[in-house]
């Protein structure tokens, strides 16, 4: 999918969720929660005009959020 070729966030989600050692997903499972995600920040997006933020979709996965902001500040 292209989402997760090209969208970094994204892309580490999908690896987090299909390499995790509780529970991992099998990639088409991890695709479809990662569509889910999507339209859920599409809906949020257009009702409460907010801009998208990789920072804030990555925080409640504590793995990510850490190494996605080392990624950003190198």
């Amino acid at each position: 999918m292209i989402l997760v070729a090209k969208n970094s966030a994204f892309k580490a989600l999908h690896a987090y969720f299909t390499q995790r050692s509780d529970n991992p997903l099998k990639k088409m499972q991890s695709l479809i929660a990662l569509c889910n995600k999507l339209i859920r920040i599409f809906f949020i997006i257009s009702k409460k005009q907010f801009e998208f933020s990789e920072e804030k979709m990555l925080k409640d996965i504590p793995q990510l959020a850490g190494s996605k902001k080392a990624e950003l500040a190198a």
